[in-house]
């Protein structure tokens, strides 16, 4: 799994054409501005899918605005037949952070919505019908 991060670590610098060892060496002294919340979202992913899960995400664009007003990185469904439920699951990064996307997802699909998850670096709480999980806890869902 972790070759595929660091791939994608790769890719995201290689048009900065630096060596691989000298472009790691940069991350890892601080040298070089990444977007930790791209690579958080990838290891996620790899591991949901690696438990066999198919990964949809949700985005609503608003063309006043111009910008996504709703984006949910990641939408597990329990697939039922008879009481069909999808489980959004938003990646954050950082310790801070906002919910926005999800409260929106939730106002506009909560007949459907079995629980919202948010992976985060932080301790497990639940609050609502949302479960806040620390990421090494992602391969429980």
């Amino acid at each position: 799994m972790s070759y595929l991060i660091g791939l994608l670590i790769s890719h995201t610098f290689d048009e900065n054409e630096i060596a691989d060892e000298q472009l790691y060496k940069e991350i890892l002294l601080g040298k070089l501005s990444v977007n930790e919340g791209m690579f958080y979202e990838n290891a996620i992913s790899q591991i949901l899918v690696a438990n066999g899960h198919k990964l949809y995400f949700y985005t609503k664009y608003d063309p006043v605005t111009h910008r996504n007003e709703i984006e949910i990185d990641f939408i597990l469904s329990n697939n039922s037949k008879l009481k069909y439920k999808i489980f959004p699951i938003e990646v954050k990064s950082t310790e801070r952070y906002a919910t926005r996307s999800l409260e929106k997802f939730n106002e506009k699909f909560h007949a459907r919505i079995g629980n919202n998850y948010v992976i985060h670096p932080k301790n497990l709480k639940k609050e609502g019908n949302t479960l806040f999980i620390p990421a090494y806890m992602a391969i429980c869902l």
